[in-house]
C-alpha cells in the first residue's frame, strides 16, 4: 500500500487515527512548536509551512513505527502481567468476576464455541490446557463483537488500549524528543548558559516560554501518564468489556433477532 492510499485510510479509520496516528504525533509534538518559536518571528510563513508539513508527514510515518513497536511490546507485557488479560479474567482462580457471573460467561462461551470450558478442577490440574481454551474463547469473542455500532464500549476500550500500548512502545523516543527540544529551547533563549550565572529567567520571552512549556509538558506526560500502569489498566478494561459482551451474545432476545434477520 502506497502513501497515497495509506493516508486517507488512516484518517478515516477511528482506530488507526486514535491509537496509531495520535501516538506518533505525540512523540513529535514539541518539534513544530520549537521550530515556530525559534524562527517564526523572522520567517513566520516559511517556518510555519515547514513545521506543519514536516510534522504531518513524519507523523504519518510514525504511525507505522508506533504500531510495530506496540505489537512487539504486547507479548512481553502480557507475559510480565501473567497472561493475556482476557485469559486471566476467564480463569476460575481469578477473583475479578464473582463465581456465578463467571460461570454464566463460560456457559455462553461453551454454547458459542461448541466445546466445554474447563471447570475449576480441570484448570487446577492443567493450567496450560485451560489457558488454551480461554485464548480460543477470546478469539471467538473478538470475532463476535467486531460491530462497533453494536458494541461501542468494547470498540472505545480497544482504541484506548491500542493508544496506551503504542505510546508505551515509543515512550523512550517521546522522552528523548521532549528532552532535546527542552534543552534547545533553554539554550537558544539563553535561559540556561554554560557560564555564570547559568540560569537567567529574565531572558525569557513569550516564544521561549511556549517552546519550553510544550516540551516540559510532553516530558511530564511521557514520564507520569503514558506509563506501563496506564497500558495495563486499559488492557484489563478492554478485556472486561469484551468478556461482559457474553451477556449480550447469550441474550435470547438478541439471538432470536439475529436469526430473523438471517432468515430474511
Amino acid at each position: 500500500m502506497g502513501p497515497a492510499s495509506y493516508l486517507p485510510q488512516i484518517l478515516a479509520d477511528p482506530y488507526d487515527r486514535s491509537a496509531r496516528l495520535t501516538s506518533g504525533l505525540l512523540v513529535l509534538a514539541p518539534l513544530p512548536v520549537l521550530v515556530v518559536c525559534l524562527f517564526g518571528s523572522d520567517h513566520l510563513a516559511v517556518s510555519s509551512l515547514v513545521s506543519v508539513l514536516g510534522f504531518c508527514g513524519i507523523g504519518f510515518a510514525m504511525s507505522r513505527v508506533v504500531r510495530n513497536a506496540g505489537k512487539r511490546l504486547q507479548d512481553t507485557l502480557f507475559l510480565k502481567w501473567g497472561g493475556t488479560p482476557s485469559v486471566q479474567l476467564l480463569r476460575h482462580r481469578d477473583s475479578h468476576f464473582d463465581r456465578l457471573t463467571k460461570e454464566r460467561f463460560h456457559r455462553v462461551l461453551e454454547k458459542g464455541m461448541g466445546t466445554a470450558m474447563p471447570d475449576a478442577l480441570r484448570e487446577s490440574q492443567d493450567q496450560a490446557a485451560a489457558d488454551d481454551h480461554y485464548r480460543a474463547a477470546t478469539v471467538w469473542l473478538i470475532r463476535q463483537t467486531q460491530d462497533s455500532k453494536r458494541f461501542p464500549l468494547i470498540f472505545r476500550e480497544n482504541i484506548a488500549f491500542g493508544f496506551h500500548r503504542n505510546c508505551l512502545g515509543v515512550r523512550a523516543y517521546g522522552i528523548c524528543v521532549s528532552i532535546i527540544c527542552l534543552a534547545v529551547a533553554l539554550l537558544h533563549s539563553h535561559t540556561v548558559t554554560f557560564t555564570p550565572p547559568f540560569l537567567s529567567l529574565d531572558k525569557l520571552d513569550i516564544s521561549a516560554v511556549i517552546a519550553i512549556g510544550m516540551a516540559a509538558m510532553m516530558l511530564v506526560a511521557w514520564i507520569f501518564w503514558l506509563t506501563e500502569a496506564a497500558a495495563r489498566h486499559s488492557a484489563f478494561a478492554y478485556a472486561e468489556r469484551l468478556i461482559q459482551a457474553c451477556d449480550a451474545l447469550g441474550s435470547p432476545a438478541k439471538t432470536k433477532s439475529r436469526r430473523r434477520k438471517s432468515a430474511q
